[in-house]
């Protein structure tokens, strides 16, 4: 074991002996974190929870002999920690360490056993064998502490030299043994790198060449850096916290310096990410990582992209519509679509849906201001119709002498809204067609859900409504000019052909039964009850001998003495005769 000359560490480091004894504990025990690192916590510098209790140490860091005075510091601490954490039972202790670099002598040794003598759980006193083998475990920790990052990075060239260099074993490898080999050395190496932080590497293949690939949202990970490989591969480097106390020994800090030129959008979008947190795209910055392995003092120019992340402390909010009178007409659970914080005001903005996504609303909060909405039709792709038909008829009860307020789970209004004027596409469009749908789903096994309004075209909405009226009970009258048919090729076909064309000229419908499809946006539609279309007359074209016609040959079929058409569903139907 390596002996130290601990007198000269502490002249030569512009840190204090305690934080190395506390650096070195937390990379020992991951699990161990360090309470005030100047005062300690009613004589506790490092805690540990273990199944049994808790592992305290109290570090003091006399490199010499110990005084009389420096020993009633010692008692001090000790008397501070069983008063507030023993007596009252606030901790279950399973063991106590007093550190030290000096090695105490017999005499200190006999009066630290007659201060812990009344503990009920042990107590030892660990000097400079006990910290010596923590130095030479964590080597670089050392190097770090008294020579600074010069001395380190020199350490690190030597390990890394020796990482890189030929691979000697006595048994052959394969070529992707000898890679592991060298992995693993490399992997060693990184982790030297940071006292608090280790780096968790590896490569990622992305389903989309633009598509960088996001972290886990509730990952151990407080920095990641991503590097583009070519063929949609990407690096990821991962920054994880070595004890739960890395990130308040040494914070990591994204320093941002913004160029946008003021007057454009990209400026505007800046603007509004620092007052609202919105969400920021491409933005163009210098930045400097401060802090963690990754730090730096060079800025360098880059475009940065911020996004919004779900939140789990947003409070239940609910959207209550009053009368003038003070009759309730609803109240309706609002959901968070997305929460923002404004990066330099602080100020909230939440935009929130109804549970069936049929309204949405952007809610702003200034402090010491009257709270803004902003209301408009939502997006209720996807979902039940007969729920969002459900949903809309409660909303279209909204009158302009309403009071509408936006209240939390326990009835507090946080804004109220007075002369509200509901949207004309609710009545217009998003109310019937979720109760066209609503009235189809009877016919039909296959879920229909709503389309995204949108999308919908007129003339697919005309033909929704068309095929809920019949379905409804009213047939449909209409038209025709012509058919065309075929003959066809085998003697079977032909035979059908000639009968139909005997039925048409014995006075025969021509009946058509179909299962219909239709379209609303890019959503397609299936029917499973048939419906059937009657044509009232019909004949071969005038001047066409059909049995004269060959394989492949065409003629039409036109109107008879009337050109009418009735469509209706089929009645008495039930599923598979058909």
């Amino acid at each position: 074991m390596q002996t130290y000359n601990w007198p000269l560490i502490q002249n030569r480091s512009g840190d204090s002996i305690e934080s190395l004894v506390a650096t070195l504990l937390r990379r020992e025990y991951t699990d161990a974190r360090r309470l005030n690192p100047s005062q300690g916590d009613g004589g506790i510098d490092i805690a540990r929870s273990t199944p049994d209790g808790d592992e305290i140490w109290q570090v003091k860091g006399f490199t010499t002999a110990m005084t009389d005075g420096q020993f009633r510091q010692v008692k001090r601490s000790w008397e501070r920690f069983v008063q507030q954490h023993v007596t009252p039972g606030r901790r279950l202790i399973v063991r106590y360490h007093l550190v030290t670099p000096w090695s105490p002598t017999e005499e200190r040794i006999a009066k630290f056993t007659a201060l812990t003598s009344g503990a009920a759980f042990p107590c030892q006193w660990d000097s400079d064998a006990f910290l010596a083998g923590l130095a030479d475990r964590y080597p670089e920790t050392m190097l770090r502490f008294t020579h600074g990052e010069g001395a380190l990075e020199q350490f690190l060239t030597q390990k890394a030299m020796l990482a890189c260099s030929p691979v000697e074993r006595g048994e052959s490898l394969t070529m992707l043994e000898a890679i592991e080999v060298r992995q693993d050395a490399l992997d060693d190496l990184r982790s030297t790198v940071s006292d608090n932080y280790r780096i968790e590497h590896g490569t990622l293949t992305s389903a989309n060449t633009c598509e960088i690939p996001s972290p886990l949202d509730h990952g151990p990970a407080v920095h990641h850096r991503m590097t583009y490989l070519g063929d949609s591969r990407w690096k990821y480097e991962s920054v994880v916290q070595t004890s739960p106390d890395a990130a308040e020994i040494e914070p990591i800090k994204l320093s941002m310096v913004f160029l946008a030129e003021p007057g454009t959008p990209e400026h505007e979008a800046v603007r509004a990410w620092f007052e609202w947190g919105f969400p920021l795209e491409h933005a163009h910055v210098k930045t400097a990582t401060l802090g963690g392995p990754f730090s730096g003092d060079e800025s360098a120019e880059s475009t940065v992209s911020i996004s919004a992340r779900a939140s789990d402390e947003t409070p239940s909010l609910y959207l209550r519509c009053t009368t003038t009178d003070g009759e309730n007409r609803f109240r309706l659970r609002l959901i968070v679509a997305e929460r923002t914080v404004g990066a330099q005001t602080g100020w909230v903005r939440l935009v929130v849906d109804t549970p069936e996504r049929t309204l949405s609303f952007e809610l702003r909060f200034k402090e010491g201001e009257n709270a803004e909405a902003k209301g408009q039709m939502g997006n209720a792709e996807g979902r039940n119709p007969e729920a969002v038909r459900d949903e809309l008829e409660s909303v279209r009860r909204i009158s302009a002498t309403d009071i509408i307020s936006v209240e939390t789970g326990s009835g507090d209004s946080i804004m109220r809204v007075f002369g509200t004027v509901l949207p004309t596409a609710l009545e217009a469009i998003h109310l019937p067609v979720a109760q066209c749908l609503t009235n189809l789903q009877v016919y039909t096994a296959p879920a229909l859900v709503m389309p995204s309004i949108p999308e919908i075209t007129d003339s697919q909405f005309g033909y929704l409504s068309l095929l809920t009226s019949i379905y409804g009970g009213v047939a449909h009258h209409w038209t025709w000019t012509d058919l065309t048919l075929e003959i066809p090729n085998d003697d079977a076909g032909r035979d059908r052909i000639k009968t139909v064309v005997d039925a048409f000229a014995s006075g025969q419908h021509l009946v058509k039964v179909e299962t219909p499809v239709f379209q609303l946006g890019d959503r397609i539609y299936t029917i499973d009850h048939p419906l059937t279309s009657a044509a009232h007359s019909a004949k071969v074209e005038s001047g066409v001998n059909p049995a004269a016609l060959r394989s492949g040959d065409t003629f039409r079929l036109v109107p008879g003495s009337d050109a009418g058409v009735t469509t209706a569903k089929l009645v008495d139907w039930v599923p598979g005769i058909i």
